[in-house]
């Protein structure tokens, strides 16, 4: 089917979601996507993502699906728009395949609801101020994004631009699906913390207190975090030229409570997260190379090798220079012990 090994392994993260893939074989996406006309691309690659699923929980191992449906699609999805590289038969990025289609899913099921920011109460504290700024953030994103990609795999970042001069701050709120991670550190936690509490200067800044343009540092920090989390590791270099730091980390449950703003209070802040998918890059470069993914079975917990039409079935999950792709998906919360009855 051409060089679609990124497209296999984007589907395999995907599919890794438990919670995505029951809503998309127990809902009826015709409905879901109804208040689109027919042939609109979106709901046509929904539709024909929620085939693949019927194919691969209704196969008989050993078995093989071809998505020759799905991928017929997207290339005419992409046809005339900045996309069309997702139609040719070349290799492409699995990074950027994985976020366009869960732009386009949510597109399919998107919905606006009326919204109003409500007025800021009297009598907060700085830190309930900031919160409340911060949910009107996250409530105008929703009152035009309503979807349930929204929530099961979007997040918001708190930016803060702090003039250097006369120290006001100012803030904007920043949503994403997925988070890049640059491969710099000793440990998987530190390349995570120069991700998610950056840090840059502005040249130039023009602050409303001072009148003039000054000197200001854009820092960021997480807000709230959703279910499933994807982590992109920066491998790529502008020049195609590949990163091939070792991954530092093995397999152990992750918590970024470290790196949120200090006035969140979103229940996210406390979460754990269990690794559940890997989309691995072989080989030196953006262009060329072998993209296949690392699977852990919803139902077995066995974690596989997916490689194009091959599997097998691994130990553990391995890490090494080709890891690209990490999907995570929240530790449910323990069920509470059973009360004790008295004779």
């Amino acid at each position: 089917m051409g060089n679609t090994c990124y497209c296999n392994t984007t589907l395999q993260l995907l599919r890794a979601c438990p919670e995505w893939t029951v809503f998309c074989l127990t809902e009826s996406m015709a409905d879901r996507t109804k208040h689109l006309p027919e042939d609109n691309p979106n709901r046509r690659i929904l539709l024909a993502y929620q085939d693949i699923l019927r194919s691969l929980w209704s196969a008989h191992r050993p078995a093989y699906v071809r998505p020759i449906g799905f991928l017929t699609e997207v290339r005419k999805a992409v046809l005339g728009t900045p996309y069309e590289m997702f139609g040719m038969p070349i290799q492409n990025d699995s990074h950027e395949y994985l976020v366009y289609l869960l732009d386009h899913f949510h597109e399919a099921m998107r919905q606006e609801v009326a919204w109003s920011p409500p007025p800021l109460p009297q009598g907060l504290s700085p830190e309930e101020t900031m919160r409340h700024l911060a949910q009107n953030g996250w409530n105008a994103y929703l009152s035009k994004n309503m979807s349930p990609i929204v929530h099961l795999f979007f997040g918001m970042m708190r930016k803060t631009v702090e003039c250097q001069t006369c120290h006001t701050k100012t803030y904007r709120w920043e949503v994403f699906n997925t988070l890049k991670v640059p491969c710099e550190g000793k440990t998987f936690m530190e390349w995570i913390e120069k991700e998610a509490t950056e840090r840059s200067e502005i040249e130039g800044y023009r602050c409303e207190t001072c009148k003039e343009k000054r000197l200001a540092i854009l820092s960021s920090h997480l807000w709230q975090l959703p279910p499933h989390l994807f982590l992109t590791l920066r491998r790529f270099q502008f020049n195609g030229k590949k990163n091939m730091a070792l991954c530092p980390y093995q397999g152990e449950h992750i918590q970024l409570t470290p790196f949120f703003a200090p006035e969140s209070t979103h229940e996210s802040r406390s979460n754990s997260y269990e690794l559940r998918g890997i989309s691995d890059h072989h080989g030196g470069h953006q262009g060329g190379g072998h993209y296949a993914a690392q699977f852990k079975h919803p139902l077995t917990g066995e974690w596989w090798n997916m490689d194009d039409q091959m599997a097998h079935p691994l130990p553990a999950p391995r890490f090494s220079a080709s890891t690209y792709i990490m999907y995570f998906r929240r530790v449910p919360p323990s069920a509470p012990s059973p009360v004790a009855l008295s004779a």
